[in-house]
């Protein structure tokens, strides 16, 4: 199935290239699986406690308790999306209003879990902060993709997937509503920029768990009440079938890697059947001098 189009993912020029900066046991499981490993988002949060909610503020609608403390400008959109279905009055309005985005931050607080990630780094070159980070210092490879190649690799596949670009905003921005769920995976705070990230994501669906399946609001305290905790446990990851020779354009071994490291990376590549061409990065040679 060809990668889908929406409005959250700004997808790459498919020509773009995309690293992904790895160890050795992450590599040799994609090798020997023949499977592309897509992370839950709650693993990631780990990292990230704003990994799928990142506003400065969570929640930011509880700064206010009546309409008249909303900023003008907003308390104007306000009465005019929500008047609709109320009493007509403004303060109706507003309470509507809040309790739509109460509903909208516990259901994505709540589903976050069933969005899966595959982080890749867009760039024409190499980077050695890429290399120190993710790519184990010293026994590191990256593997170099486009988003063609991506989409190919996975055609097999009958689920949907999603490829774009992460958006970067000030860690002091508080956004009131969004637009869709998938926004909030598609951005992170500008202390993330040095990334570059292109994120592959599957949302599964299969599994949904209702946290308001009571609707038990309170409208004294302004609170949904007998919230459902999901009793799942946290599903790690997803993997799924990939064409390795299609993904993979070619690997590049860690500058920091001993001599010995690149004829056993080949070594692996051929136990597994596999064609790719495998180079040694040259970043930390020495430059050329002239005599």
């Amino acid at each position: 199935m060809p990668l889908g189009n929406h409005p959250s993912f700004d997808r790459p020029p498919v020509t773009t290239q995309l690293w992904r900066y790895t160890d050795l046991s992450k590599f040799v499981d994609l090798l020997s699986s023949g499977k592309l490993w897509l992370t839950n988002a709650e693993i990631l949060a780990a990292d990230d406690p704003y990994e799928g909610t990142p506003g400065a503020v969570q929640f930011p609608h509880r700064m206010w308790r009546t309409l008249d403390e909303v900023p003008e400008q907003l308390r104007d959109q306000i009465v005019k999306m929500c008047s609709q279905g109320t009493d007509d009055t403004p303060e109706a309005a507003f309470r509507g209003w809040f309790m739509g985005e109460e509903q909208r931050c516990i259901m994505m607080q709540s589903g976050r879990r069933d969005y899966y990630i595959n982080c890749w780094h867009a760039s024409g070159h190499e980077s050695v902060a890429m290399w120190k980070i993710y790519g184990s210092p010293g026994a590191g490879v990256a593997i170099v993709t486009n988003g063609a190649r991506l989409e190919n690799a996975l055609s097999g596949n009958t689920e949907d997937f999603y490829l774009g670009a992460v958006q970067y905003r000030d860690p002091s921005f508080v956004q009131v509503g969004g637009s869709n769920a998938f926004d909030t995976i598609m951005l992170k705070r500008s202390s993330y920029s040095y990334e570059q990230e292109v994120r592959l994501v599957h949302w599964h669906t299969g599994e949904f768990h209702d946290a308001l399946a009571n609707f038990a609001w309170n409208d004294a305290t302004m609170r949904f009440e007998d919230i459902i905790d999901d009793p799942r446990p946290i599903r790690p990851g997803m993997s799924f079938s990939c064409e390795i020779d299609v993904l993979i354009e070619r690997v590049i071994v860690s500058p920091f890697a001993p001599p010995w490291y690149a004829p056993m990376i080949e070594r692996v590549r051929d136990r597994f059947g596999h064609e790719f061409p495998i180079n040694m990065s040259t970043l930390l040679n020495a430059p050329l001098f002239l005599p």
